[in-house]
């Protein structure tokens, strides 16, 4: 019988979309404990190249939303089963801009989702973390 408390490691299918290995950052893209996946925080990582995508803050959004994607896909979840969001944004003032690219990607139903504004590395305008409920 498996503990339903082990805590596992996600890894991304694309090893490009693992940030924290590639940078030698100290945490994991995700763990899986019980039924939740938490995702550490995203960013517009291109997932050909594993650079960053530092185009405009729609595309950067939408580039770290199928980044999410793809994490909780590779854990056996998806973007539907998301029940708690933070976002950060580099610039507050991108706020109205990030609600019009949510909807593509949450048209009903929205998960719960905090969002702030603060200075973050490597000139990226977003960083988004999740807390989803695992497919399995």
């Amino acid at each position: 019988m498996t503990d339903r408390l082990s805590r596992t490691v996600i890894e991304p299918i694309n090893p490009k979309l693992n940030v924290s290995r590639n940078a030698n950052l100290p945490h994991s893209p995700g763990i899986r404990i019980g039924e939740y996946v938490f995702l550490s925080g995203m960013g517009p990582v291109d997932p050909v190249t594993g650079g960053r995508n530092l185009g405009p803050i729609a595309e950067q959004i939408r580039q770290t939303l199928r980044n999410m994607a793809h994490m909780l896909e590779s854990a056996g979840s998806g973007l539907d089963r998301i029940v708690k969001i933070n976002v950060v944004l580099a610039d507050i003032r991108d706020y109205d801009e990030m609600n019009r690219v949510w909807r593509e990607f949450f048209p009903e139903e929205p998960p719960a989702r905090t969002t702030c504004a603060l200075q973050l590395s490597n000139g990226n305008g977003v960083e988004i973390e999740c807390i989803a409920l695992s497919g399995a």
